[in-house]
């Protein structure tokens, strides 16, 4: 326990010190080019760590960080994009379907390296989803978070729901009472209890009966 709350506390100082790099670079954003690539460094390292909001001030203040942020990755080019967040070494996706370097670096050659990422028809949003780097990847899942959390603050839908009920999918939520009992609640009001099913590797022993019982 001891070495958890060590390291808890270490991971906790280091996301303060991201935060407070961000701040002290964004004076000179506009006119240094060396500031504009601190802020964008260590706000997305700080916005990929800082965990979850406790409070709607919080929230709105993180929310705000985030958002200056895709301002800010907008204005720079892939080139100096990648100087900052190299492109994960990972090959092999399209034997697995999936995003690498090679799939990223196309991406980048049909938007233009020299181009402003903002200029991309998605916008700097659209450039982030398509790029493999995995403090982007936090910083991007922590954004889409954001926009939700902001959205349902104000009583609206958050993108995904909004996606859902566009498409005819029904939303649940997992809830939990005082006593730890969960149930599902959807977006009508209605509630479902969960039941855990027993796991796989447990039986129920039933004794043999003995002969003449």
């Amino acid at each position: 326990m001891r070495a958890r709350r060590e390291q808890d506390s270490k991971s906790e100082k280091r996301t303060g010190l991201y935060l407070d790099g961000f701040i002290a670079a964004i004076p000179s954003v506009l006119d240094n080019d060396k500031a504009l690539e601190r802020a964008i460094f260590y706000g997305v390292k700080y916005m990929g760590r800082a965990g979850e909001s406790t409070t709607i001030e919080e929230l709105g203040r993180r929310f705000s960080i985030s958002e200056a942020l895709m301002a800010l990755i907008a204005m720079v080019t892939p080139r100096r994009f990648v100087e900052i967040f190299p492109i994960n070494k990972e090959y092999d996706g399209e034997r697995w379907g999936l995003k690498d370097y090679f799939y990223t670096v196309e991406m980048i050659t049909k938007h233009g390296w020299d181009k402003p990422i903002g200029e991309s028809s998605e916008g700097a949003f659209g450039f982030l989803w398509d790029y493999q780097n995995w403090d982007i990847n936090l910083f991007l899942v922590n954004h889409m978070s954001l926009v939700s959390e902001m959205a349902r603050s104000q009583g609206q839908p958050g993108p995904m729901e909004q996606w859902a009920a566009e498409n005819g999918i029904q939303i649940y939520t997992l809830n939990t009472t005082p006593d730890g009992k969960q149930y599902l609640l959807d977006s009508n009001g209605r509630s479902t209890p969960v039941r855990k099913k027993r796991p796989r590797h447990l039986r129920l022993m039933v004794p043999k009966r003995r002969r003449g019982q």
